[in-house]
């Protein structure tokens, strides 16, 4: 009798045990299979074919004396003798604290606190991308655009002086990162070298003649990019503009993604932010 008890114990005890671990497989499984699908922070992911080797700076007057171009120019190398297309944005900006100092003139900030979070806290007064302006409201989404809405009008209803927003420099280039349709397409040449009429690309639109006669140049701030292609080098250009305001501000940071489109994930192939608060105008 006791034997049969024994049996009937063992076998009860190893089915629950295999079970348990059947049991516990699938939730192994499914939270690898939930890890995966999550949103991953966006990493350049090194490419043997290309090699970034410099960007630069050059800060100038717009030929129509109302405004500002900031060029980016960026040089690439090709590393195969293959001819390769690949896609990039330029992002120019400028970035600073969210501070008010109209409001710390009617309340000064405690002078025994060290830290102001408020200058910790970063955002953008204004950015400008190539080859596609990107809005606040694309970055954001519907929703978020709409609390951040209200709570601007919220603060007027308090009687302060507040504007919208802009999205923070981080914000905008995950959703370029996490959005390349609208990237700047371009090749890099191998040993063939690019034919005449691929030498030099660029969108600028000349004066009509109605605007020569005027003594305006319009379509001047749509002129966004201009491409230098030779053998296993291009040089991408972008122009960026800003216009005379009050309270004007010029660009002080600036942000280089390049992509391989073809690649269905981890398309990012360089992301590189430059502070060019120093710059000085050239001409």
């Amino acid at each position: 009798m006791n034997k049969t008890i024994f049996a009937i114990s063992f076998t009860l005890l190893t089915c629950a045990l295999f079970a348990q671990e059947t049991g516990n497989t699938q939730g192994t499984q499914n939270t690898a299979a939930s890890k995966d699908n999550r949103d991953l922070y966006p990493l350049s992911m090194y490419d043997t074919r290309i090699r970034l080797k410099g960007v630069n700076f050059v800060r100038r007057h717009a030929d129509t004396g109302k405004g500002e171009f900031l060029d980016v120019q960026v040089e690439l190398e090709s590393r195969v003798p293959e001819n390769n297309e690949y896609a990039i944005y330029v992002l120019a900006g400028f970035e600073g604290d969210r501070s008010n100092p109209d409001e710390r003139r009617l309340i000064p900030y405690p002078a025994w606190r060290k830290s102001d979070p408020e200058k910790d806290e970063k955002t953008l007064y204004f950015s400008n991308v190539m080859p596609t302006p990107v809005t606040a409201k694309e970055i954001w989404g519907e929703e978020t655009y709409a609390k951040k809405k209200a709570e601007v009008e919220k603060r007027h209803y308090s009687g302060f002086e507040a504007e919208m927003p802009e999205p923070t420099f981080t914000e905008v280039v995950d959703y370029l990162c996490k959005n390349n349709a609208k990237a700047l397409p371009f090749t890099l040449f191998g040993e063939t070298g690019p034919t005449k009429e691929k030498q030099v690309m660029y969108n600028y639109v000349a004066q009509t003649e109605d605007e020569k006669k005027r003594q305006v140049h319009e379509t001047l701030p749509k002129h966004t990019y201009t491409i230098y292609n030779n053998k296993y080098r291009t040089n991408i250009t972008s122009h960026h503009y800003t216009q005379y305001r009050p309270n004007f501000l010029t660009f002080n940071k600036v942000a280089v993604l390049v992509f391989d489109t073809k690649k269905p994930t981890n398309s990012l192939l360089f992301r590189k932010f430059i502070d060019i608060s120093d710059l000085k105008i050239t001409y």
